[in-house]
């Protein structure tokens, strides 16, 4: 049976994706983007269980590989990145962090996803040039780390 608030997570995991797509896909410094869907899953992994982190993890990551044509992309390394770190982050949950703890947390999970996205892309050479590989691991990891911690730092659920 799915209860209110696993819809309520999904809807607005879809809302996210939409936002990511619409907005964060053309917000690119240095040609690296915000994952904010990787940020929302952070946060979810910290609230659900497991086994429902994950199925929303892929669920809102094939919405995202359908909008970004990226078939199965996102969904295997958010997925994958969710399953690793589920424990870890629903563990730590319970602390409370300051700025930089926040940000080195979230360095590392983006890191992680972005260092299995790329693997994924070599096997399927989506990408081909090596400035693709310095744009994601160095820009994009970065950026979704500083707009994670930032997030923190504005929320409303203390």
């Amino acid at each position: 049976m799915i209860k209110s608030d696993t819809i309520r997570f999904f809807l607005i995991g879809l809302g996210i994706v939409a936002v990511q797509i619409l907005l964060f896909k053309n917000l690119r410094i240095f040609d690296g983007e915000v994952d904010l869907v990787l940020i929302y899953l952070i946060w979810l992994s910290t609230k659900k269980g497991k086994t429902e982190s994950l199925i929303l993890t892929a669920i809102l990551a094939l919405f995202q590989d359908a909008f970004s044509d990226l078939w199965g992309l996102h969904m295997f390394s958010k997925t994958l990145t969710i399953f690793i770190l589920h424990s870890y982050l629903n563990r730590i949950s319970e602390n409370r962090f300051i700025f930089w703890q926040v940000f080195l947390i979230i360095l590392a999970v983006a890191f992680l996803h972005n260092l299995i996205f790329l693997v994924l892309t070599m096997f399927s050479e989506v990408y081909a040039s090596g400035y693709v590989f310095w744009s994601l691991m160095l820009a994009g990891t970065l950026m979704t780390a500083v707009i994670g911690s930032f997030l923190h730092l504005v929320r409303t659920d203390r």
